[in-house]
């Protein structure tokens, strides 16, 4: 049986159906009832649990063969960095009680050791814990989501405008969520020998001005990007509801990010998913 957390995000749920799409049998960790439901209809067993609570979690993990491992995002009015780690501490601990063949590790590129850098240094922790278990481990680095890119459709729809806090012209590795599921998904159900880091981006890097002309193809309007610049970042993450210290960790991220200060691999596995594609039918589920 494979566990998998975060089934109610886009990572998660991509590796969930492609699970299930292979007939495997399918424990989903979720804490929000209300999505139980449908993935009961899909064929998942569901097990509410939070993951703050370390003992719960640790018996869905005793029922499994294999498991992934997505260390969910904490509510950016909070101390987003103290929170993370908290429930990366509670996944570990939960871990060590289990006699998994393999496991798979949600990270993201420029991943590495630091205090105050967003999900950078959380998710650093948690692949060195993980594999610190001596569990067969693969960690999955995923590059900048394009479904980050969603939260701006509203203005690009009605203001033509799309806020940035990547510069416009700046060539950045995207990758859909649903690419990374299915590397994950692929890498749980691979031999425990098929071990190590891999990275995943899609078919080409794109800039936010190559969004801005996505949305502008769809929506059939003029869109620009209005750039964010790095004075001005503390000032939009409070805005949109981060809390001091959280604003502070992610402008850091944000900067580590596009000054590249971390490792570029020279072999990343490439996602089938082009950006048009990708916006293109989320828009078109999306309630105009």
């Amino acid at each position: 049986m494979f566990a998998v957390l975060g089934a109610s995000g886009h990572v998660g749920t991509a590796v969930t159906q492609y699970l299930l799409q292979q007939g495997q049998a399918v424990t989903v960790v979720l804490r929000n009832p209300q999505k139980a439901a449908a993935w009961a209809q899909r064929g998942a067993t569901v097990a509410l649990v939070d993951v703050h609570d370390t003992d719960a979690l640790a018996l869905v993990l005793q029922k499994a063969d294999r498991a992934f491992l997505l260390n969910p995002p904490a509510n950016p009015a909070l101390d987003t960095d103290h929170a993370e780690r908290a429930t990366v501490q509670s996944i570990l601990q939960a871990l060590r009680g289990a006699k998994l063949e393999k496991i798979v590790v949600q990270s993201t590129y420029g991943a590495q050791p630091g205090a105050h850098c967003a999900d950078l240094g959380v998710l650093y922790d948690l692949e060195q814990g993980a594999r610190q278990t001596g569990i067969p481990l693969c960690c999955v680095r995923a590059a900048y989501y394009m479904s980050n890119w969603l939260s701006a459709v509203p203005a690009a729809r009605t203001s033509g405008k799309v806020m940035s806090l990547l510069p416009a012209t700046l060539p950045v590795p995207m990758v859909a969520p649903q690419d990374v599921g299915h590397l994950a998904g692929q890498l749980l159900m691979d031999p425990v020998q098929e071990a190590g880091v891999y990275y995943i981006e899609g078919p080409t890097p794109y800039t936010a001005q190559d969004v801005a002309q996505v949305f502008a193809h769809i929506l059939q309007h003029p869109v620009q990007v209005e750039d964010i610049p790095p004075t001005a970042w503390l000032a939009y993450y409070k805005a949109n509801g981060f809390s001091d210290k959280a604003a502070r960790s992610y402008a850091n991220m944000t900067a580590i990010f596009i000054n590249q200060r971390y490792d570029r691999p020279t072999n990343p596995v490439k996602g089938v998913t082009d950006l048009a594609s990708y916006l293109r039918a989320e828009l078109a589920g999306c309630t105009p």
